[in-house]
């Protein structure tokens, strides 16, 4: 455990190992949350879509008769 010791720079290179970790993290992390919003505003654009234009054939029909 020899190798893991840093002496008086323990501190500095672990936090430096720690962020760069917790930045790697992140790269990955916010693609991956983005795509799933992207994903389920889509599905709820194409829901509204086909319930809004049915709605409007429903309507169109009940005024033309």
């Amino acid at each position: 455990m020899d190798a893991l010791d840093f002496g008086k720079y323990n501190l500095y290179i672990w936090a430096s190992y720690g962020l760069t970790f917790m930045v790697l993290l992140w790269n990955v992390a916010i693609p991956l949350l983005a795509k799933r919003k992207l994903i389920k505003d889509f599905k709820r654009r194409n829901y509204l879509n086909s319930n809004g234009s049915q709605m409007d054939t429903d309507n169109m029909n009940e005024k033309t008769q």
